[in-house]
């Protein structure tokens, strides 16, 4: 039965699903939620940038900035004062005009705690991001002097402004749709996208349809089905098949396998990513700095980065990817040496301790076998004298644990959404992002001198001054270890090869609007 549900993808695409040419995209598990606003994990986001606009976006493949819902924008010698020239003539699916009003009426319900239409939801990434709520924000007042004129005004110059705000965290939605039902609107949201959301099944299939006032170049695929299936010999064989188109996420042997069939293609998108373990330093012992470097020394990452991920992942020697403004060649990874952590715990005087690791049931981008990663984990940890006990939820159920600062140790990651390195430092690792509720910083690591260098480097100009404050960063991470750092991994996902137009981003977009099938002009 299981089999049959699964492989009933043309039939159980919903409403969108009949005549045209549609796109069957498989993956292994839901969305938590499609307010891109709320969310924070990739699989939801990655829905809400196929329907969702922003300000600005980056170019298809790239962290490039070009225009998106604006055609233009001029800032003050200051940096202070962003004013963006929108297009005319937008609308949001529902026929909502897209407007200054528009914009206003989002950024204000994503800065100001007490804006009646939030809907109870935290709003983490916007917090993450751009400093917190209200006095504490970063933008701090939004002006639509006319129409297709919006202004944002800041606290102080802001580096990474731009790709922030292209953030899918920052898609415009209908202001009437948001207003009427921010619930219904997590679930169905509405805005001006290419696509639109024109069903959701929860742990089986989003259907995605052209939206009709979309007013750009009309997408090859009339409808694109993102089918779940837990089962990931499921989806392989449905692949083989011919009947799904993608498939995102594979295991590594999987995606070797499937690789080697004809009419089948590997994409290998650069990597962007981290995956580490995070230990609260809150939860005793892991408040002392030896404990943490201790269980640096004690986990085997070259093991971890070979054994569990696809080609190409590396051990993570810097918190930021390879190659990205600010890493630091003179930080490499506390190596795998079981003595010297064993050294430290006595130094610590902990020499044996029992804790528990947190960590998602189901793969992710940046981690496609979490369960055999957090067993080895526990192996080597045990190897030591710290007796580990594995802790599995859902993701839902992790992330709502984990931003409430319940577990001592969680095993997690992160996928780059805008090339800069404030985007992998301040949300996951800042004292601004350890607020319980709506944190991201998991290890409740709190350090002043980190923390102005997050200033620092989010005010700096572009350019060696600004790469220096990176490397101390990276540096100060590597030293004081709130979290150890584990792999870089290359996200890899397979395709029919007939499918013209792929252009994977870095950010782990798939840009269905550039895609088309085979044998097309």
């Amino acid at each position: 039965m299981a089999l049959a549900a699964s492989l009933c993808l043309p039939a159980c695409g919903g409403p969108a699903a009949s005549g045209g040419s549609q796109l069957i995209v498989a993956r292994v598990k839901d969305a938590v939620g499609l307010d891109p606003a709320v969310q924070t994990d990739g699989l939801s986001l990655t829905i809400d940038q196929e329907v969702f606009r922003n300000l600005v976006r980056f170019k298809p493949g790239t962290f490039d900035i070009i225009p998106d819902i604006s055609s233009s924008w001029t800032t003050s010698k200051d940096g202070k004062t962003w004013t963006f020239v929108l297009r005319p003539n937008q609308k949001f699916s529902d026929g909502t005009r897209l407007d200054s009003k528009a914009v206003k009426f989002n950024f204000d319900r994503w800065r100001e705690s007490k804006d009646p239409t939030r809907g109870n939801f935290p709003f983490g990434y916007y917090s993450d991001m751009l400093g917190g709520f209200d006095q504490n924000s970063i933008i701090t007042g939004v002006d639509a002097p006319s129409p297709l004129t919006v202004v944002l005004h800041l606290k102080n110059a802001f580096t990474p402004l731009l790709r922030d705000i292209a953030l899918p965290s920052l898609g415009i939605g209908s202001p009437t749709a948001i207003a009427k039902d921010a619930q219904a609107f997590n679930q169905l949201p509405v805005a001006s996208g290419p696509y639109l959301v024109a069903e959701w099944v929860h742990d089986d299939h989003v259907t995605l349809a052209v939206n009709p006032l979309w007013d750009g170049p009309k997408p090859a695929y009339d409808s694109v089905i993102i089918r779940d299936i837990p089962d990931q010999s499921t989806s392989v064989l449905s692949m083989k098949r011919g009947d799904i188109d993608m498939l995102i996420d594979p295991r590594p042997d999987d995606a070797r396998d499937l690789a080697a069939q004809k009419g089948i293609t590997l994409f290998h998108p650069a990597s962007n990513n981290l995956t580490y373990l995070a230990m609260n330093v809150e939860k005793p012992p892991f408040g002392n700095v030896l404990v943490r470097r201790a269980v640096a020394y004690a986990i085997d990452k070259e093991a971890i980065a070979k054994s569990f991920y696809a080609e190409g992942a590396t051990v993570a020697d810097n918190w930021t990817p390879v190659g990205m403004l600010g890493e630091n060649p003179a930080v490499k990874a506390f190596p795998h040496d079981a003595a010297k952590a064993k050294a430290l715990l006595a130094q610590a005087g902990v020499a044996h301790f029992a804790t528990e690791l947190y960590f998602p049931t189901s793969p992710r981008p940046y981690m496609p076998e979490p369960e055999r990663v957090a067993e080895a984990i526990q192996a080597d940890l045990r190897a030591v004298g710290i007796d580990v006990t594995l802790e599995p939820y859902e993701f839902g159920i992790f992330l709502t644990k984990v931003k409430n600062g319940e577990h001592p140790m969680c095993l997690i990651g992160w996928s780059g959404d805008n090339g800069d390195p404030d985007d992998f430092l301040y949300p996951l690792l800042d004292q601004d992002s350890a607020v319980k509720g709506t944190a991201q910083n998991y290890s409740f690591w709190r350090d002043p001198a980190f923390h102005k260098l997050m200033l620092a480097g989010q005010q700096a100009p572009e350019g060696p001054g600004r790469a220096a404050i990176y490397r101390a960063a990276n540096a100060m991470v590597n030293d004081q270890e709130p979290a150890v750092s584990l792999t870089h991994s290359v996200v890899s996902f397979v395709a029919k090869s007939s499918i013209q137009g792929i252009i994977p981003g870095p950010d782990n977009s798939f840009n269905f609007i550039t895609m088309k099938p085979g044998g097309g002009p």
